[in-house]
């Protein structure tokens, strides 16, 4: 078996990455720190960390003198802006890849979300499989587990393979929770700065379309995200309107109903009688949704999925007016745009 500085040789090493916004405060609302996080990235062999960071609190200072422990170098900066008029989360995941380029010869850098803790064995099982030795992989993805049972739960009851599904999400809209990527594939992205969402979906596709091989890391982390518990109504609908958005203009589709109802529009009746849908699976939802949640929450959780689901219908028939574009020519013509300028 090699020594793992022979495997570390061949490989030229991982530039690892986080971006974080007020992160120490955030995980005060999991049973996790941010320590505990960064603790579980010490089974990967990187020398450096590239830190994103827009906190105002003190985020920054207990990544330092964490990495001052552990002898790793660290570069700190701000999320650049790009011409946008804020930072976003893409502003940000494309500065580290920029300072990445600038600063590092490494072959592979690693996103890290401030909210998941990779398991035990996620390093072991890509050194064992050799994953990294297959030139074809340009990016390797280990599953985010969520930390509460509530959603597999869910899942079983409705007869869905909660890996399959959190799988299917992955080629869906990607995922940077603990993903790795190779140089080359990354080469030349250009994230657009509007996608505060699904910039991560963006830097999948952008892979996938220049045709480098995905890997699923079975192992993967634990997702803690505390800002999925008790989401809002508010909330969830700017999400559905930007994910209208999204699917029409750069052609990522986290929801399969919006080519549904997109290619329903040509009956108008069809279209409209598919808003009856959400009415008709609350009974149907209901007793499942109790079983999973309990009585109380279980009938709120019913009436705000259904409600969602109708106003989301509504809004996709009222606002697709054009087609959905298919993403690998979206980022051909935006690749195209980059190199012109």
């Amino acid at each position: 078996m090699k020594l793992l500085e022979e495997i570390v040789g061949e490989i030229n090493l991982i530039v690892l990455s986080m971006i974080t916004r007020d992160s120490v405060s955030r995980l005060k609302k999991t049973p996790i720190t941010l320590m505990d996080v960064l603790d579980s990235t010490l089974q990967v062999p990187y020398r450096s960390i590239i830190l994103v960071d827009d906190s105002k609190d003190d985020t920054k200072r207990v990544v330092r003198e964490w990495t001052s422990r552990h002898g790793l170098e660290i570069i700190i900066i701000s999320s650049k802006q790009y011409g946008h008029p804020h930072p976003t989360r893409a502003t940000a995941r494309q500065t580290a890849i920029d300072i990445f380029f600038e600063n590092f010869s490494d072959e592979w850098l690693m996103f890290m979300d401030d909210d998941v803790m990779l398991k035990e064995g996620w390093w072991k099982w890509i050194t064992e499989n050799r994953i990294m030795e297959d030139p074809r992989v340009g990016e390797i993805w280990g599953i985010n587990w969520h930390a509460s049972p509530e959603r597999k739960k869910l899942l079983d009851l409705l007869g869905i393979n909660y890996k399959d599904y959190l799988m299917k999400k992955f080629n869906e809209r990607g995922g940077t929770h603990d993903t790795l990527y190779r140089r080359k594939a990354i080469e030349g992205v250009r994230i657009p700065p509007e996608l505060h969402i699904y910039e991560d979906a963006y830097l999948h596709y952008w892979v996938k379309c220049n045709k480098w091989k995905s890997v699923v890391n079975p192992v993967g982390a634990i997702h803690y995200h505390p800002a999925e518990t008790f989401t809002d109504i508010k909330r969830e609908k700017e999400r559905m309107k930007l994910a209208i958005h999204v699917a029409t203009k750069y052609g990522i589709c986290e929801y399969d109903i919006i080519k549904k109802m997109k290619a329903s529009k040509k009956n108008r009746v069809l279209a409209y009688f598919s808003l009856m849908r959400p009415i008709l699976g609350f009974a149907l939802t209901l007793p499942i949704m109790i079983k999973a949640y309990g009585f109380n929450r279980g009938v709120k959780e019913t009436f705000k999925q259904q409600y969602l689901k109708l106003w989301f219908r509504w809004q996709v028939l009222r606002i697709t007016q054009e087609g959905i574009p298919k993403i690998c020519e979206v980022i051909v013509q935006k690749n195209v745009g980059s190199e012109n300028h």
